[in-house]
């Protein structure tokens, strides 16, 4: 079964910082995803070239199941977890919710330097 994928794009609010949100992220937001059974992976992406505030948030999961206990947890968590109740609380403080998708990976392929020079 292929692994399911939460993407999320995120867009910093005025007066908030890009360190503010990486180091949320590498920290709080990392720390709270490790103790959620079926997460597999989690990135963050700084969008373009020209850095305007976006982000891609990318969460890989074992499968569907994994996903929507995920899901759950996020919208049931703040009421009884209170770490990761502060965790989005300040999440949500630096960062807003612009877009936001899941659905099957459908190819994930390391290319490899051999590979490359064929």
């Amino acid at each position: 079964m292929p692994d399911y994928c939460s993407i999320r794009i995120w867009q910093l609010k005025p007066g908030s910082t890009a360190g503010e949100l990486e180091a949320l992220a590498a920290s709080g937001l990392l720390e709270m995803q490790r103790w959620i059974p079926g997460v597999k992976h989690v990135s963050l992406v700084r969008l373009g070239d020209a850095f305007d505030g976006r982000y891609i948030l990318t969460t890989r999961f074992t499968n569907y199941e994994a996903y929507t206990n995920w899901r759950q947890v996020e919208e049931e968590g703040p009421d009884y977890w209170e770490r990761y109740a502060s965790i989005m609380m300040h999440w949500e403080q630096v960062a807003r919710l612009v877009e936001e998708y899941h659905g099957e990976l459908a190819l994930d392929a390391a290319i490899t330097t051999q590979e490359m020079q064929n």
